[in-house]
This record gives C-alpha cells, sequence and structure tokens, in this order.
C-alpha cells in the first residue's frame, strides 16, 4: 500500500468519525458543541480533497523523505482510527 492511499484510508476513516460525533452531539441536544465537531468534518474534508489533487505522490523522491512521509501517513490512519472510536463512543454515549 502506497502513501496516498494510506493518507486516504486515514482521511475517511476521520471523515467518518467526525460526521458520527456531530450527529451524536445533535441529537442529544448539545448543538453548540456540534460546532466544535463540525470544524473538524470540515478540516478533514479539505485534507482529503487535497490529497487527490497533489501530483508530488508521482515523483521519485530520497529515502529520507519517502521514510518521513510513510511515517505521517501511519500517523494519519492512526489518528482516523482515534476520531472513529471518538465518534462511536460519543454515539453510544449521547443517543
Amino acid at each position: 500500500m502506497d502513501t496516498q492511499q494510506l493518507y486516504v484510508v486515514g482521511l475517511v476513516l476521520g471523515l467518518i468519525g467526525s460526521l458520527v460525533t456531530v450527529v451524536s452531539l445533535v441529537l442529544a441536544g448539545f448543538v453548540t458543541t456540534a460546532v466544535i465537531g463540525i470544524g473538524a468534518t470540515f478540516a478533514f474534508a479539505v485534507s482529503l480533497e487535497n490529497i487527490f489533487s497533489r501530483t508530488d505522490f508521482d515523483r521519485e523522491h530520497s529515502l529520507s523523505y519517502r521514510i518521513v512521509n510513510w511515517g505521517g501517513a501511519v500517523i494519519v490512519v492512526a489518528l482516523g482510527l482515534l476520531m472513529l472510536t471518538v465518534g462511536l463512543v460519543s454515539f453510544r454515549t449521547f443517543v
């Protein structure tokens, strides 16, 4: 799996998690708090759109750049899983 696919997986997980969080907060009546979650959802959506418009994934980079880029992709996947977990926990807690 290349780094672009890892970024997409992490961002999609984060987007789903943030949407679930916003929906659960709205259903629980915390509409003003859900506005903060909308910001996270917007950040994940914009980042996901930017992944497909980047052309530097097609270039040949140095080994150190590829290692750091792969590490960043793994971090994004971990944060996406964390956001998905937060969304599921908030849904079970508030709804």
